[in-house]
This record gives structure tokens, C-alpha cells and sequence, in this order.
């Protein structure tokens, strides 16, 4: 059962170029949207953006490149360790990590909660252990979450529809309050989190989109959909993806969908 959900603001990185993000200023604004769910199985973090030690060892952890063109944000108030003791709980109280991918701005958090299981497709963690390519090499850096103990690791195997997607087969942890939904093509093992509301679904897509805007299939926004073309593994799956998501934006009104990075969305959950 999910009793309230607190949306995180776990990171903010600005880097040059708004346009490739789908905003409309020479600095861009990209923030790490999390979620926090007090559930009758304790707490559960979706993503848990940038983690203690990407603040305190930018460099070392996350690479020269990240550290200049990502241009981070050094605030340690945004940690999602620090958020959750401002709610009055402590990190142990977080009892699963679900995570959408394993890219540094949504796993960086992992080591700050070693007591938690990550749940996670065993294609994503797979794609992380093999860094083949400059494109894997500069999204994963395994000394976020190399050292954890415990993992879940689930196959990407379709089980039932649940509006025009699927579910993960064999997540049964949270009696269907939670599913994972698969989202391929960003990452091997791309992953979006569907969570019950009492009324309706918040679907969480993750790097699926990254602004409200791609969720009207009218706006076109060429330069945003260039750098997705450069993250995706599969471009073809996600752009398949992509228009799964923005069918059910316009014919599902009791789903309301949200992603990792785009700061409009956040601000609807903050107070004014």
C-alpha cells in the first residue's frame, strides 16, 4: 500500500545549450526528479539522483568531462540522504531503490543507502558491467553502486498489458501498487515505474522524454531529439516508446506522467 509520495529535487546540472534540452535559454536547467514513497514496506526510492560522494569528489567519481560540461550544481541539501531526515526519517529507513537506469544522474544515490535492495532489469545492470563504448563509459561509473550488496535483478520478459505497455513479469513486491514498465532504448534496460494512486496511476518514465513538451506529439523539438538520438542504445525502440507515452498522455487522464530531468514538471509538486 503507498501511503504518500514526496517528489525530491536530487541534483540540478546546467550545462551550455538550453535547446538540447527543449528550453529556451543558453543554460540549460536539468534537475534529477526523484521519488520518495512511504509504503507499508517501509520507504522506496525511485532514482536517487546524485548521491554524498558526487558532491564531495566530483572529479574522481564521475570523470572530468561530467565534472566541467555538466556543471553540477555543489549543494548537498539536495542529496536525497539529507531530504529524507528533513521529512523526519533516517537513510536505513529506506528499505528498496527502483531504479529506472543505471546512468550516473539517477544511480549516483545507491551508496548512500547500503542496507536497501535495488531492484533493477538485468539487461540495464548487464550493459553497466560491460563498458565497450565511449557512450557507456561516460553514462555509467560503477563506483556509484559497484560495492552494493543487495540487488533484484528482474527480467525485461512482457507479462500483462497495462494500458498500451507492459509490465515486468515477476515484480509482485508491492501486491500490483508498483510496476515496473519497460521502457528500452535509452538504455539496454530502460525502465519506467508505474505507481497507484488513489485515484489513477503517476507513471514515472524516467529519460523516456525530457520536457513536458514532447508529451504533445504537435511540438517539434529538433534539437532536444539530436541529444536523444546521441544517449539512445536503440533509437528506433526509443522513439516507439516515446509515442506509447504520448498516446497515453492524451487518452489515459487518470495516468499522470512525469520524467527524470524536466524542472516544469517538479515545480507542480512544490509549494508556491
Amino acid at each position: 500500500m503507498i501511503n504518500k509520495i514526496h517528489h525530491l529535487h536530487c541534483g540540478t546540472m546546467c550545462p551550455i545549450c538550453g535547446p538540447l534540452f527543449g528550453q529556451n535559454s543558453f543554460l540549460a536547467k536539468v534537475i534529477c526528479h526523484c521519488l520518495l514513497l512511504e509504503t507499508d514496506q517501509g520507504l522506496v526510492l525511485v532514482d536517487t539522483g546524485l548521491g554524498v560522494q558526487d558532491y564531495l569528489h566530483t572529479r574522481q567519481r564521475l570523470g572530468g568531462l561530467i565534472a566541467r560540461a555538466g556543471r553540477i550544481e555543489q549543494n548537498l541539501a539536495l542529496t536525497a540522504t539529507a531530504q529524507i531526515q528533513r521529512l523526519g526519517f533516517q537513510p536505513k529507513d529506506v528499505k528498496h531503490i527502483l531504479i529506472s537506469h543505471l546512468d550516473f544522474d539517477h544511480a549516483g544515490g545507491i551508496s548512500d543507502f547500503p542496507h536497501a535492495t535495488v531492484h533493477v532489469l538485468s539487461t540495464e545492470y548487464n550493459a553497466a558491467q560491460h563498458l565497450k563504448t565511449l557512450k557507456s563509459k561516460a553514462r555509467y561509473k560503477t563506483q556509484q553502486f559497484k560495492n552494493h550488496r543487495y540487488w533484484n535483478f528482474l527480467e525485461p520478459m512482457q507479462g500483462e498489458s497495462w494500458f498500451n505497455l507492459h509490465r515486468v513479469q515477476g515484480f509482485k513486491l508491492f501486491q500490483d501498487n508498483i510496476l515496473l514498465i519497460p521502457l528500452i532504448g535509452h538504455t539496454a534496460g530502460h525502465c519506467g515505474i508505474a505507481i497507484r494512486q488513489q485515484e489513477g496511476w503517476l507513471f514515472f518514465c524516467g529519460d523516456a522524454y525530457y520536457s513536458h513538451l514532447q508529451l504533445q506529439p504537435e511540438h517539434s523539438l529538433k534539437t532536444l531529439d539530436k541529444l536523444e538520438r546521441l544517449f539512445a542504445v536503440d533509437n528506433q525502440q526509443r522513439i516507439a516508446n516515446l509515442n506509447k507515452i504520448q498516446e497515453l498522455a492524451q487518452t489515459e487522464a487518470q495516468v499522470e506522467i512525469i520524467c527524470a530531468h524536466d524542472p516544469a514538471e517538479l515545480a507542480r509538486y512544490q509549494p508556491a
